[in-house]
Protein backbone atom coordinates (compact mmCIF):
# COMPACT_ATOMS: atom_id res chain seq x y z
CA UNK A 1 0.00 0.00 0.00
CA UNK A 2 1.33 3.54 -0.97
CA UNK A 3 2.03 6.39 1.43
CA UNK A 4 -0.82 8.24 -0.28
CA UNK A 5 -3.43 5.73 0.48
CA UNK A 6 -2.45 5.71 3.91
CA UNK A 7 -2.60 9.26 4.52
CA UNK A 8 -6.16 8.22 2.66
CA UNK A 9 -7.14 6.01 4.90
CA UNK A 10 -5.97 7.89 7.90
CA UNK A 11 -8.06 10.78 6.98
CA UNK A 12 -11.08 9.14 6.30
CA UNK A 13 -11.20 7.50 9.61
CA UNK A 14 -10.40 10.44 11.60
CA UNK A 15 -13.19 11.95 10.01
CA UNK A 16 -15.77 9.41 10.82
CA UNK A 17 -14.39 9.32 14.80
CA UNK A 18 -15.40 13.12 14.56
CA UNK A 19 -18.91 13.13 12.65
CA UNK A 20 -19.44 10.53 15.86
CA UNK A 21 -18.22 13.37 18.32
CA UNK A 22 -16.21 10.92 20.05
CA UNK A 23 -12.89 12.28 19.16
CA UNK A 24 -11.87 16.04 18.42
CA UNK A 25 -8.39 16.94 16.20
CA UNK A 26 -6.23 18.69 18.77
CA UNK A 27 -3.29 21.14 17.54
CA UNK A 28 0.35 20.37 18.82
CA UNK A 29 1.40 22.43 21.70
CA UNK A 30 -2.20 22.80 23.14
CA UNK A 31 -4.03 20.86 26.00
CA UNK A 32 -4.99 17.38 25.23
CA UNK A 33 -1.86 16.79 23.06
CA UNK A 34 -0.26 13.92 24.84
CA UNK A 35 2.78 16.19 25.69
CA UNK A 36 1.88 19.59 27.14
CA UNK A 37 0.22 19.80 31.05
CA UNK A 38 -3.00 19.81 31.24
CA UNK A 39 -4.31 23.38 32.50
CA UNK A 40 -2.51 25.27 34.93
CA UNK A 41 -3.81 22.87 37.91
CA UNK A 42 -1.73 19.64 36.30
CA UNK A 43 1.48 21.60 36.50
CA UNK A 44 4.18 19.62 36.71
CA UNK A 45 2.82 16.52 35.08
CA UNK A 46 6.15 16.56 32.88
CA UNK A 47 8.50 18.40 35.13
CA UNK A 48 10.03 17.21 38.25
CA UNK A 49 7.43 18.58 41.74
CA UNK A 50 9.14 21.70 42.90
CA UNK A 51 10.87 19.92 45.59
CA UNK A 52 12.89 17.62 43.67
CA UNK A 53 13.71 20.54 41.33
CA UNK A 54 14.91 23.06 44.10
CA UNK A 55 16.87 20.52 45.64
CA UNK A 56 18.76 19.59 42.35
CA UNK A 57 19.06 23.12 41.96
CA UNK A 58 20.98 23.42 45.26
CA UNK A 59 22.74 20.07 44.78
CA UNK A 60 24.17 21.41 41.63
CA UNK A 61 25.72 24.74 42.93
CA UNK A 62 26.91 22.56 45.87
CA UNK A 63 28.86 20.48 43.86
CA UNK A 64 30.31 23.09 41.21
CA UNK A 65 31.68 25.17 44.64
CA UNK A 66 33.00 22.30 46.08
CA UNK A 67 34.05 19.00 43.32
CA UNK A 68 36.47 20.15 41.19
CA UNK A 69 35.48 17.43 38.50
CA UNK A 70 32.21 19.30 38.56
CA UNK A 71 33.56 23.18 38.07
CA UNK A 72 36.01 21.76 35.40
CA UNK A 73 33.15 20.05 33.34
CA UNK A 74 30.96 23.42 33.49
CA UNK A 75 33.66 25.36 32.86
CA UNK A 76 34.93 23.75 29.71
CA UNK A 77 31.19 24.37 28.53
CA UNK A 78 32.11 27.67 28.34
CA UNK A 79 35.75 27.98 27.67
CA UNK A 80 34.37 26.62 24.12
CA UNK A 81 31.17 28.39 23.56
CA UNK A 82 32.26 31.75 24.94
CA UNK A 83 35.91 31.78 23.90
CA UNK A 84 37.09 34.98 23.37
CA UNK A 85 34.26 36.70 23.27
CA UNK A 86 30.73 36.83 21.31
CA UNK A 87 30.02 40.09 19.23
CA UNK A 88 26.44 41.05 18.08
CA UNK A 89 25.53 43.48 14.45
CA UNK A 90 22.76 44.08 12.37
CA UNK A 91 23.03 45.02 9.07
CA UNK A 92 20.44 47.14 8.92
CA UNK A 93 21.98 50.56 10.53
CA UNK A 94 19.83 51.88 13.14
CA UNK A 95 19.41 48.04 14.77
CA UNK A 96 23.44 47.89 14.53
CA UNK A 97 23.57 51.34 16.78
CA UNK A 98 21.25 50.28 19.07
CA UNK A 99 23.16 46.49 19.46
CA UNK A 100 26.17 47.82 20.19
CA UNK A 101 25.12 50.82 22.70
CA UNK A 102 23.35 48.06 24.40
CA UNK A 103 25.94 45.55 24.55
CA UNK A 104 28.48 48.09 25.89
CA UNK A 105 25.78 50.19 28.47
CA UNK A 106 25.19 46.14 29.90
CA UNK A 107 28.73 44.84 30.00
CA UNK A 108 27.82 41.55 28.23
CA UNK A 109 31.31 40.82 27.65
CA UNK A 110 31.78 40.26 31.50
CA UNK A 111 28.14 38.87 31.78
CA UNK A 112 28.26 36.46 28.91
CA UNK A 113 30.85 33.59 30.76
CA UNK A 114 28.85 33.88 34.15
CA UNK A 115 25.00 33.74 31.70
CA UNK A 116 27.07 30.47 29.70
CA UNK A 117 28.24 28.62 33.42
CA UNK A 118 24.29 29.48 34.86
CA UNK A 119 23.10 27.59 31.51
CA UNK A 120 25.43 24.87 32.40
CA UNK A 121 24.61 24.88 36.41
CA UNK A 122 21.46 25.19 36.24
CA UNK A 123 19.50 24.22 32.81
CA UNK A 124 17.77 27.91 33.21
CA UNK A 125 18.29 31.52 32.96
CA UNK A 126 15.62 33.74 33.87
CA UNK A 127 16.63 37.02 32.55
CA UNK A 128 14.86 40.16 33.32
CA UNK A 129 14.78 43.42 31.16
CA UNK A 130 14.30 46.51 33.01
CA UNK A 131 12.97 49.83 30.70
CA UNK A 132 15.00 52.92 31.15
CA UNK A 133 13.41 55.87 29.83
CA UNK A 134 16.29 58.37 29.69
CA UNK A 135 18.88 56.03 27.81
CA UNK A 136 16.32 53.87 26.18
CA UNK A 137 19.05 51.06 26.78
CA UNK A 138 16.74 48.29 28.63
CA UNK A 139 18.93 47.01 31.72
CA UNK A 140 19.77 43.58 32.19
CA UNK A 141 19.54 40.97 35.24
CA UNK A 142 19.57 37.62 35.97
CA UNK A 143 17.16 35.74 38.84
CA UNK A 144 18.69 32.35 40.03
CA UNK A 145 16.34 29.75 38.94
CA UNK A 146 16.04 28.51 42.23
CA UNK A 147 13.83 31.27 43.32
CA UNK A 148 11.55 31.03 40.42
CA UNK A 149 9.15 28.59 41.88
CA UNK A 150 6.20 28.62 39.54
CA UNK A 151 5.54 29.21 35.15
CA UNK A 152 2.03 30.53 34.48
CA UNK A 153 1.48 29.35 31.03
CA UNK A 154 -1.15 29.88 28.76
CA UNK A 155 -3.99 27.07 29.65
CA UNK A 156 -3.98 26.55 25.70
CA UNK A 157 -0.19 26.26 24.97
CA UNK A 158 2.22 25.15 27.42
CA UNK A 159 5.05 26.91 25.22
CA UNK A 160 3.11 30.16 25.55
CA UNK A 161 4.38 31.47 29.13
CA UNK A 162 2.58 34.54 30.83
CA UNK A 163 4.60 35.29 34.37
CA UNK A 164 6.79 33.65 36.61
CA UNK A 165 6.26 33.47 40.35
CA UNK A 166 9.26 34.74 42.64
CA UNK A 167 9.27 32.69 45.82
CA UNK A 168 11.16 35.86 47.83
CA UNK A 169 9.47 38.84 46.50
CA UNK A 170 5.88 39.97 46.61
CA UNK A 171 5.57 38.43 50.68
CA UNK A 172 3.09 40.95 51.40
CA UNK A 173 1.50 41.37 48.43
CA UNK A 174 0.45 38.67 46.06
CA UNK A 175 0.93 40.92 43.10
CA UNK A 176 4.11 41.49 43.55
CA UNK A 177 5.86 38.24 43.48
CA UNK A 178 4.73 37.81 39.83
CA UNK A 179 7.20 38.63 36.54
CA UNK A 180 5.76 39.18 33.28
CA UNK A 181 6.49 37.53 30.28
CA UNK A 182 7.31 40.39 27.32
CA UNK A 183 3.55 39.52 26.05
CA UNK A 184 1.49 40.06 29.29
CA UNK A 185 3.97 43.44 30.80
CA UNK A 186 2.29 46.57 30.21
CA UNK A 187 4.19 50.09 28.75
CA UNK A 188 7.01 50.94 30.98
CA UNK A 189 7.28 47.67 33.46
CA UNK A 190 10.01 45.10 33.25
CA UNK A 191 10.06 41.78 31.82
CA UNK A 192 11.23 38.53 32.38
CA UNK A 193 12.35 36.06 29.47
CA UNK A 194 13.01 32.32 30.20
CA UNK A 195 15.77 30.38 28.74
CA UNK A 196 15.94 26.31 29.45
CA UNK A 197 18.17 23.88 28.17
CA UNK A 198 17.93 20.07 28.41
CA UNK A 199 14.36 20.32 28.27
CA UNK A 200 12.10 17.31 27.74
CA UNK A 201 9.63 17.81 25.15
CA UNK A 202 6.46 19.18 26.74
CA UNK A 203 7.95 20.35 29.91
CA UNK A 204 8.22 23.90 31.08
CA UNK A 205 11.70 23.69 33.20
CA UNK A 206 14.98 22.49 32.42
CA UNK A 207 17.70 20.61 33.87
CA UNK A 208 21.04 20.94 34.90
CA UNK A 209 24.15 19.96 33.00
CA UNK A 210 25.26 18.35 36.09
CA UNK A 211 22.12 16.13 37.06
CA UNK A 212 22.62 12.93 35.58
CA UNK A 213 26.30 12.61 37.25
CA UNK A 214 25.19 14.69 40.78
CA UNK A 215 25.13 10.98 42.29
CA UNK A 216 28.16 9.65 41.08
CA UNK A 217 30.05 12.71 41.68
CA UNK A 218 28.93 11.85 45.38
CA UNK A 219 30.08 8.56 44.89
CA UNK A 220 33.60 9.17 43.49
CA UNK A 221 34.05 11.99 46.29
CA UNK A 222 33.42 9.18 49.26
CA UNK A 223 35.60 7.01 47.25
CA UNK A 224 38.60 9.39 46.92
CA UNK A 225 38.23 10.05 50.81
CA UNK A 226 37.96 6.80 51.81
CA UNK A 227 41.01 5.70 49.87
CA UNK A 228 42.71 8.72 51.30
CA UNK A 229 41.90 7.76 54.95
CA UNK A 230 42.89 3.73 54.06
CA UNK A 231 45.93 5.24 52.75
CA UNK A 232 47.02 7.54 55.65
CA UNK A 233 46.90 3.92 57.40
CA UNK A 234 49.45 2.45 55.52
CA UNK A 235 51.93 4.87 57.24
CA UNK A 236 50.84 3.43 60.59
CA UNK A 237 52.22 -0.10 61.76
CA UNK A 238 52.70 -2.07 64.65
CA UNK A 239 55.92 -3.88 66.00
CA UNK A 240 55.58 -7.13 67.25
CA UNK A 241 57.95 -8.05 69.51
CA UNK A 242 59.08 -11.95 70.43
CA UNK A 243 60.55 -12.60 73.68
CA UNK A 244 60.46 -15.29 76.41
CA UNK A 245 58.17 -14.83 78.89
CA UNK A 246 60.14 -13.89 81.77
CA UNK A 247 61.59 -10.96 79.49
CA UNK A 248 58.27 -9.22 79.18
CA UNK A 249 58.01 -7.35 82.11
CA UNK A 250 61.50 -6.08 81.57
CA UNK A 251 60.51 -5.02 77.67
CA UNK A 252 57.02 -3.94 78.63
CA UNK A 253 58.81 -1.19 80.62
CA UNK A 254 61.62 -0.38 78.52
CA UNK A 255 59.72 0.23 75.01
CA UNK A 256 56.53 1.93 76.85
CA UNK A 257 57.71 4.67 74.10
CA UNK A 258 58.34 3.34 70.78
CA UNK A 259 61.72 3.69 69.44
CA UNK A 260 62.13 6.65 67.32
CA UNK A 261 62.55 6.99 62.90
CA UNK A 262 66.16 6.40 62.57
CA UNK A 263 67.04 5.38 66.43
CA UNK A 264 69.04 1.88 66.64
CA UNK A 265 67.62 -0.74 69.82
CA UNK A 266 70.85 -3.27 70.66
CA UNK A 267 68.65 -6.61 71.19
CA UNK A 268 70.29 -10.29 71.75
CA UNK A 269 69.18 -13.11 70.30
CA UNK A 270 66.33 -13.66 71.78
CA UNK A 271 63.93 -10.35 71.00
CA UNK A 272 62.53 -11.28 67.31
CA UNK A 273 61.14 -7.54 65.86
CA UNK A 274 58.32 -7.88 63.01
CA UNK A 275 56.34 -4.33 61.30
CA UNK A 276 52.77 -5.07 60.83
CA UNK A 277 51.26 -2.62 58.19
CA UNK A 278 47.50 -3.06 56.61
CA UNK A 279 47.64 -4.10 52.45
CA UNK A 280 45.14 -2.30 50.43
CA UNK A 281 45.61 -3.91 46.98
CA UNK A 282 45.77 -0.85 45.41
CA UNK A 283 45.60 -2.37 42.06
CA UNK A 284 42.36 -3.37 42.54
CA UNK A 285 40.74 -0.40 43.46
CA UNK A 286 42.22 1.50 40.22
CA UNK A 287 39.46 -0.23 38.30
CA UNK A 288 36.64 0.62 40.29
CA UNK A 289 37.45 4.38 40.26
CA UNK A 290 38.11 4.30 36.22
CA UNK A 291 34.66 2.77 35.83
CA UNK A 292 33.21 5.58 38.54
CA UNK A 293 35.02 8.36 36.19
CA UNK A 294 33.31 6.47 33.42
CA UNK A 295 30.13 7.23 34.28
CA UNK A 296 30.60 10.99 35.03
CA UNK A 297 32.31 11.03 31.77
CA UNK A 298 29.22 9.40 29.89
CA UNK A 299 26.55 11.69 31.77
CA UNK A 300 28.86 14.87 31.54
CA UNK A 301 27.78 17.51 29.05
CA UNK A 302 29.77 15.29 25.87
CA UNK A 303 32.62 15.09 27.75
CA UNK A 304 35.11 11.93 27.69
CA UNK A 305 37.95 10.24 30.01
CA UNK A 306 40.64 12.44 27.92
CA UNK A 307 38.81 15.87 29.62
CA UNK A 308 39.72 14.50 32.50
CA UNK A 309 43.13 14.42 31.99
CA UNK A 310 43.53 10.54 31.76
CA UNK A 311 44.27 8.87 28.11
CA UNK A 312 46.45 6.12 28.88
CA UNK A 313 44.69 3.79 26.97
CA UNK A 314 43.54 6.06 24.31
CA UNK A 315 44.95 5.98 20.79
CA UNK A 316 44.88 8.59 17.95
CA UNK A 317 41.86 7.17 16.62
CA UNK A 318 39.72 7.20 19.65
CA UNK A 319 40.52 10.79 20.75
CA UNK A 320 39.51 12.01 17.83
CA UNK A 321 35.97 9.88 18.11
CA UNK A 322 35.73 11.59 21.45
CA UNK A 323 36.89 15.15 20.61
CA UNK A 324 34.12 15.25 17.54
CA UNK A 325 31.25 13.86 20.14
CA UNK A 326 32.17 16.63 22.37
CA UNK A 327 32.20 19.15 19.34
CA UNK A 328 28.59 18.59 18.26
CA UNK A 329 27.30 19.20 22.18
CA UNK A 330 29.66 22.62 21.63
CA UNK A 331 28.34 23.70 18.38
CA UNK A 332 24.78 22.82 19.56
CA UNK A 333 24.71 25.01 23.10
CA UNK A 334 26.97 27.87 21.22
CA UNK A 335 24.08 27.69 18.42
CA UNK A 336 21.20 27.66 21.33
CA UNK A 337 23.22 30.99 23.03
CA UNK A 338 23.42 32.76 20.24
CA UNK A 339 19.84 32.46 19.57
CA UNK A 340 18.85 33.06 23.00
CA UNK A 341 21.10 36.85 22.56
CA UNK A 342 19.26 37.91 19.63
CA UNK A 343 15.78 37.40 20.95
CA UNK A 344 16.96 39.18 24.22
CA UNK A 345 17.92 41.90 21.43
CA UNK A 346 14.64 42.04 19.96
CA UNK A 347 12.59 42.40 23.42
CA UNK A 348 15.18 44.99 24.40
CA UNK A 349 14.61 46.41 21.08
CA UNK A 350 10.97 46.76 21.54
CA UNK A 351 11.19 47.61 25.03
CA UNK A 352 13.62 50.72 24.29
CA UNK A 353 11.13 51.81 20.81
CA UNK A 354 7.69 51.74 23.20
CA UNK A 355 9.93 53.93 25.93
CA UNK A 356 10.62 56.47 23.17
CA UNK A 357 6.86 56.09 21.63
CA UNK A 358 8.51 55.34 18.09
CA UNK A 359 7.19 53.48 14.91
CA UNK A 360 8.63 50.76 13.58
CA UNK A 361 8.78 50.46 9.61
CA UNK A 362 8.68 46.54 9.95
CA UNK A 363 8.77 44.23 12.76
CA UNK A 364 12.14 43.07 14.60
CA UNK A 365 12.77 39.88 14.43
CA UNK A 366 15.87 37.55 15.42
CA UNK A 367 16.72 37.06 11.64
CA UNK A 368 18.08 40.83 11.90
CA UNK A 369 20.82 40.16 14.03
CA UNK A 370 24.17 38.19 13.52
CA UNK A 371 25.73 36.53 16.26
CA UNK A 372 29.40 36.03 15.74
CA UNK A 373 30.55 33.00 18.32
CA UNK A 374 33.82 31.81 18.50
CA UNK A 375 35.50 28.76 16.52
CA UNK A 376 34.81 25.40 18.73
CA UNK A 377 38.42 24.39 17.16
CA UNK A 378 40.87 25.99 14.74
CA UNK A 379 41.77 22.50 13.67
CA UNK A 380 38.51 23.00 11.89
CA UNK A 381 39.30 25.91 9.92
CA UNK A 382 42.40 24.29 8.37
CA UNK A 383 40.25 21.46 7.13
CA UNK A 384 37.11 23.26 5.78
CA UNK A 385 39.79 25.86 3.77
CA UNK A 386 41.68 22.66 1.95
CA UNK A 387 38.30 20.77 1.42
CA UNK A 388 37.15 24.30 -0.01
CA UNK A 389 40.22 24.60 -2.03
CA UNK A 390 40.24 21.71 -3.54
CA UNK A 391 36.61 21.68 -4.44
CA UNK A 392 37.59 25.32 -6.16
CA UNK A 393 40.16 23.82 -8.36
CA UNK A 394 37.69 20.65 -9.46
CA UNK A 395 34.77 23.54 -10.38
CA UNK A 396 37.15 25.62 -12.21
CA UNK A 397 38.41 22.23 -14.59
CA UNK A 398 34.28 21.52 -14.95
CA UNK A 399 33.46 24.68 -15.73
CA UNK A 400 36.55 24.84 -18.53
CA UNK A 401 34.83 21.85 -19.56
CA UNK A 402 31.17 22.52 -19.78
CA UNK A 403 31.17 26.03 -19.54
CA UNK A 404 29.61 28.85 -16.94
CA UNK A 405 26.18 28.52 -17.28
CA UNK A 406 23.95 30.05 -14.61
CA UNK A 407 22.95 26.18 -13.41
CA UNK A 408 26.49 25.78 -12.81
CA UNK A 409 26.66 29.11 -10.58
CA UNK A 410 24.37 27.95 -8.10
CA UNK A 411 25.87 24.50 -7.80
CA UNK A 412 29.48 25.88 -7.18
CA UNK A 413 28.25 28.14 -4.78
CA UNK A 414 26.31 25.76 -3.01
CA UNK A 415 29.16 23.33 -3.14
CA UNK A 416 31.68 25.87 -1.67
CA UNK A 417 29.90 27.55 0.75
CA UNK A 418 29.30 23.76 2.29
CA UNK A 419 32.46 22.38 1.81
CA UNK A 420 34.10 25.91 3.43
CA UNK A 421 31.28 24.68 6.61
CA UNK A 422 29.58 28.09 6.49
CA UNK A 423 25.46 28.49 5.89
CA UNK A 424 24.28 30.83 3.51
CA UNK A 425 20.31 32.79 3.62
CA UNK A 426 18.56 32.26 0.31
CA UNK A 427 18.76 36.23 0.58
CA UNK A 428 22.73 36.59 0.63
CA UNK A 429 22.76 33.55 -1.85
CA UNK A 430 20.74 35.22 -4.66
CA UNK A 431 22.38 38.17 -3.95
CA UNK A 432 26.01 37.41 -4.71
CA UNK A 433 24.51 35.73 -7.94
CA UNK A 434 22.73 38.59 -8.54
CA UNK A 435 25.66 40.77 -8.38
CA UNK A 436 27.98 38.25 -9.61
CA UNK A 437 26.19 38.16 -13.21
CA UNK A 438 26.00 42.12 -13.10
CA UNK A 439 29.43 42.41 -13.17
CA UNK A 440 30.32 39.57 -15.46
CA UNK A 441 28.01 41.27 -18.24
CA UNK A 442 29.90 44.71 -17.03
CA UNK A 443 33.17 43.09 -17.83
CA UNK A 444 31.87 42.06 -21.26
CA UNK A 445 30.49 45.50 -22.03
CA UNK A 446 34.36 46.92 -21.86
CA UNK A 447 36.17 44.31 -23.51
Amino acid sequence: MTATKQNSLRQRFASWLVQLGGVTPVLPGHVHDGLAPLGQDLFGLLDKSWGEQFQELLDARSAWRQNPLARRLVGMVTAYVVGNGVSVSSPRRELNRFAHAWWTANSMDLRLADWCDELSRSGELFVLLFPDPHTGLPAVRVRPAAVIDQVLTNPEDYEEEWAFHDGTLGLTDADASWWQSPGQAGAGQPVMLHYAVNRPLGALRGESDLAPILPWLRRYSRWLEDRVRLNAGVRAFLWVVKAPGRLRSELVERYRQPPEPGSVVITDEQESWTAVAPNLHANDAANDGRAIRWMIAAGGPGTSLLDLGEGEDSNLATGQVMVEMRRRFLRRRQTYLGWLLADVLCTAWRMANQAQQGRERRAVTIADWVVEMPDISAEDNQKLAAAAAQLASALTTVAGLVGQGPALQRVTLRWFTKFAGEQLSQEEFEAILREGGQGEKEGQREG
